[in-house]
């Protein structure tokens, strides 16, 4: 009984244990950001919209890649979380409270953070040690309701 009893407080002390993460570039991500975009300008040459649509089409998806290439080569997040204060997101250096919605989708590629009056994105598994995100996977599930 006793052995039991000691395996349950260093569950409860490894739970209680506050979470902080600093996330890094990805090339997961890059790939998979790369691949949308491939796909999104085949489908936009390969329907039935006049020329000059399909071009206008094509530049968009240009501007949205270089945009938003750009931005995640230079981003630098850091989530945390602490049983007082929740999870917290940093963005720009200073940590705010988020909370974490339940149509977040947790697989082990990729985390699909949906978050409360915040734009969604995605954390791949190699933009953390595979530690770090084993733990964020246990501690977003055993968080979000």
């Amino acid at each position: 009984m006793a052995f039991i009893d000691r395996v349950s407080k260093l569950i409860a002390k490894k739970l209680g244990a506050p979470f902080a993460a600093e996330l890094k570039p990805s090339k997961k991500l890059q790939r998979f950001f790369i691949f949308t975009h491939l796909i999104a300008i085949g489908a936009s040459l390969a329907n039935a919209l006049p020329m000059s649509m399909k071009l206008a089409l094509l530049a968009l998806i240009g501007i949205n890649y270089a945009k938003f290439y750009q931005r995640l080569n230079k981003e630098q997040r850091k989530i945390r979380f602490t049983e007082k204060q929740g999870w917290q997101l940093s963005e720009h250096g200073e940590f705010e409270s988020v909370t974490v919605l339940k149509s977040t989708v947790i697989t082990t590629t990729f985390i699909f953070l949906h978050l409360e009056n915040k734009p969604a994105f995605i954390i791949a598994n190699d933009a953390l040690p595979e530690d770090e995100y084993r733990r964020l996977i246990v501690r977003l599930k055993l968080t979000i309701q």
